[in-house]
């Protein structure tokens, strides 16, 4: 199982931690690295969802658990919430927490609905968003934005996460940031999706293929389908 420091180490650029979080690089550079702009003549900044590590601006790279917080903030802006919202959100757990970032840890699984209903008690929810967080905060919608946004599909090693697995727990490519370095495989293998999924293509993409390539790197049918079918969810986001 993958240690909590590991989880932080910094070893995914933010296109590619982008295309896994089903995200365009942009957006998530800004959402953990803030950004500069101008309005009305003065330059502002707009602060990061989530307090990024000393090394992280000189490195451009990410950590898994900033690829997984990118997932989480993801899922909250598709139900409606704005950025300042889920900022504060992010503030409150912090210190509710004691934790640099605590979207992606056990305790916010648990109960990061409190978090939510102590903003709406301190007046701090925009009034257009009160409706939103209002609903959000009822346990059972709670658990139907944050489970299939982040949790469904992460283990955890101890209060953070440990591994992912992007296409569900019932098939076989995971993510863990000590193995592969970091890259999606194949669980229990090693063995990388995308190095599977080339094979496949450079086969010619059908049955046989697929069967080749099981041979070769000691896999079943199924890991290898798995495999392709991750790839060609990822890569078709970086053609868009």
């Amino acid at each position: 199982m993958p240690t909590a420091t590991k989880t932080r180490e910094l070893i995914y650029p933010v296109a590619y931690a982008a295309t896994l979080a089903g995200l365009d690089p942009m957006t998530a550079r800004r959402w953990l690295r803030g950004y500069d702009f101008v309005h009305n003549g003065q330059r502002r900044r707009s602060e990061p969802v989530v307090p990024a590590p000393p090394a992280a601006p000189a490195n451009d790279l990410l950590s898994f658990e900033e690829l997984l917080t990118l997932r989480l903030v993801r899922g909250f802006r598709q139900h409606g919430l704005g950025l300042p919202t889920i900022k504060r959100a992010a503030q409150a757990a912090a210190t509710k927490y004691g934790l640099a970032n605590p979207f992606v840890t056990k305790a916010f699984r648990t109960d990061g609905r409190q978090v939510f209903i102590e903003l709406e008690q301190q007046g701090a929810i925009r009034p257009d968003e009160q409706v939103l967080v209002h609903a959000l905060t009822g346990q059972q919608q709670f658990v139907q934005v944050v489970e299939p946004s982040l949790f469904k599909d992460v283990v955890f090693a101890g209060n953070v996460p440990g591994e992912w697995y992007p296409i569900g727990q019932d098939h076989a490519v995971v993510v863990r940031p000590d193995r592969a370095l970091g890259a999606p495989h194949l669980a229990g293998t090693g063995v990388r999706t995308d190095v599977v999924a080339d094979t496949v293509q450079a086969e010619g993409g059908d049955e046989a293929a697929e069967l080749a390539a099981a041979n070769w790197y000691g896999l079943t049918r199924e890991q290898v389908r798995d495999a392709v079918a991750a790839e060609a969810q990822w890569r078709s986001r970086t053609a868009a």
